[in-house]
């Protein structure tokens, strides 16, 4: 039996990683991998500045933040006249998701507790994160028809 797309969608996430690409990046790369969806290049640089809690800063997690605005491609809105109410209810779901998994949904805080949590040092848990993000957005998008199911 062959990989899910989800496993291969955070495989290729992590291998991303691994290879110098910031969290955000390799979940948004990973997913248009394996995925119909396809991103601009102005997309791409964009989740550039998601590295470490959005530039730098230690806020929301790049790799969560990049989950969220993949979902919200596929099932944001076009205009005003459009609920929004279906992916505020999957992207909290991740968020919710993602912060039962690491105690924590801000960069500074999962870094700074990786080797209480983990075990291992500072940023070293961003292939957690990034695995995480990779497969719980495309299951989201398998659940809800946003992708094709395996």
């Amino acid at each position: 039996m062959s990989d899910s797309i989800a496993v291969l969608v955070s495989l290729e996430a992590v291998k991303l990683f691994k290879s110098g690409y910031h969290c955000s990046e390799s979940v948004m790369l990973a997913f248009e991998k394996y995925t119909d969806k396809t991103f601009s290049e102005d997309t791409k640089r964009g989740m550039s500045a998601f590295v470490e809690g959005v530039g730098g800063s230690g806020c929301i997690c790049g790799a969560l933040n990049s989950g969220i605005f993949i979902l919200s491609t596929m099932g944001g809105r076009l205009t005003n006249e459009e609920s929004t109410k279906r992916l505020e209810r999957v992207v909290k779901t991740l968020h919710d998701d993602f912060r039962k998994e690491f105690k924590s949904a801000c960069c500074r805080v999962i870094t700074k507790n990786s080797s209480k949590v983990f075990g291992i040092g500072k940023y070293n848990s961003c292939n957690k994160t990034v695995d995480f993000v990779a497969m719980r957005i495309v299951e989201l998008a398998q659940e809800e028809g946003w992708i094709k199911p395996d």
